[in-house]
């Protein structure tokens, strides 16, 4: 038993997960101060506001970054398990192309689209100018996506290759710079500008530090990665519409479920409640995201994980893994979040003003309901990108925004404070749905070893 528990442990993808553990606690640490700070800097209603500015223009940038993200990791960790030098360059240059390529269009599509977007929602409810200085911030953020692109790139290369001690350090590292950036702007403007300003500096500093973490991985020893120069040279000639239609897919599903956890609930309440219950929401997300500490670790590493089983043509491994990962990502999330449960109110009172206490620890035991069952989900997504079932993923994805989206906007016009929390908690347990499938499915190739 002994030598078995040491096995494992000595295991690259136990190594790997606390790894990734490790960054993924820092990373919602940070993210916690971050609010607590903003919460007496800005107030409330100041807080609710640089929250929807970042709401807005994840509204445009989460339809590329999501999908095309995950597909390209695939395809790198699987080009690179092969040693197919070529297609991991193709694959890296689609993804600056598509960035570059998109995230322009988004600057300008933004300048057009979402000043007059905010006028238009929250002109009955904030002062004109403040409304439109909304629709402005969120457009400024637009501009991320372009300076994003290095850090980006190097994110998919460390993570499809399987170097998760320098993923992990760059998503750290972003996070402690975003940190200070933000406050920083936000002490200078006294205002959620400042708090935006400072976003878009972290992404420019993050490029910075991505090149040359980049540079160092590819003497590292470790899988062959290409130069920036081979990666540009390929650049023009990449087709965007092959690898779009998968990541694009993708990224419509994932979209949509942004929209559905991030963007909605955060639209009706700053339409049907206050900015105010905007911030309060926020803060519970990221005091019941500590809790999904437990999962990150697992969900990050099992699709390079996957996708090299994929690429050897290991279906039994595959099968394995994805049952492994799944039950230790659904059991440690619920213990995670009833311990969570028990220290979330005390937390809220020491570290937020008082008025936050019981409407943010409300939406944390509400968002509770729905994080379990989303906790054995942790491999859903490489499933369907790697059995090529994404337009099961879809259907399911589909039937399940017409199950609940008329339930979220019914109880949000009788509870219209709480009915956005208690609606994303219904969606988050559709991912309950999508773990049944996939289990049935499984069950009908219990009998295969290689990919039919």
């Amino acid at each position: 038993m002994k030598h078995k528990l040491l096995s494992l442990l000595r295991s690259k993808f136990v190594k790997d997960t606390l790894t990734l553990q490790a960054s993924g606690f820092l990373t919602q640490a940070s993210g916690f101060a971050s609010s607590a700070l903003l919460a007496f800097v800005l107030g409330a209603h100041g807080q609710g506001l640089f929250v929807m500015a970042v709401t807005l223009q994840a509204l445009l940038f989460n339809f590329v970054n999501v999908g095309v993200i995950q597909a390209t990791v695939s395809q790198v960790a699987a080009a690179s398990t092969r040693g197919l030098e070529e297609k991991v360059a193709a694959w890296l240059a689609f993804l600056v192309k598509t960035y570059l390529f998109t995230g322009g269009l988004m600057v300008v599509v933004g300048y057009f689209a979402l000043p007059e977007l905010c006028e238009r929602i929250y002109g009955d409810d904030l002062p004109a100018e403040e409304a439109r200085d909304l629709g402005l911030w969120a457009w400024w953020l637009t501009w991320w996506i372009l300076l994003d692109t290095p850090r980006a790139v190097a994110q998919v290369a460390f993570h499809a290759t399987r170097r998760m001690t320098p993923l992990a350090q760059l998503d750290a590292s972003h996070e402690f710079i975003r940190f200070f950036l933000t406050l920083g702007g936000v002490v200078i403007t006294n205002s959620p500008a400042g708090a935006v300003l400072g976003e878009i500096a972290s992404r420019a500093c993050a490029a910075y530090l991505a090149l040359n973490m980049y540079r160092n991985a590819r003497v590292d020893g470790s899988a062959w990665l290409p130069s920036w120069r081979q990666i540009w040279v390929k650049v023009p000639g990449i087709p965007l519409r092959q690898g779009l239609r998968l990541g694009l897919r993708l990224g419509l599903l994932k979209n949509a479920t942004t929209i559905f956890i991030n963007v909605l609930p955060r639209l009706l309440l700053s339409g049907f409640a206050s900015f105010a219950w905007v911030a309060y929401f926020n803060i519970a997300q990221k005091i019941m995201g500590l809790a999904t500490i437990a999962m990150q670790g697992v969900s990050r590493n099992v699709l390079p994980a996957l996708s090299a089983k994929r690429g050897n043509n290991d279906f039994a491994g595959f099968r394995r893994l994805y049952w492994r990962a799944s039950l230790i990502g659904g059991v440690a999330i619920t213990l995670a979040l009833g311990l969570g449960l028990l220290i979330a109110k005390p937390v809220i009172a020491r570290f937020y003003p008082s008025d936050y206490t019981e409407p943010v620890f409300e939406c944390c035991w509400i968002l509770a309901i729905g994080m379990v069952p989303m906790g054995f989900g942790v491999a859903l997504d490489p499933f369907y990108i790697l059995t090529n079932k994404m337009r099961a993923n879809l259907t399911v994805a589909l039937v399940g925004a017409i199950v609940t989206i008329p339930i979220n906007v019914y109880i949000t016009m009788l509870w219209p404070e709480r009915g956005p929390v208690w609606g994303q908690a219904i969606y988050l347990s559709w991912a309950l749905i999508h773990f049944l499938y996939i289990a049935q499915w499984l069950h009908k190739q219990r009998d295969a070893e290689v990919w039919s």
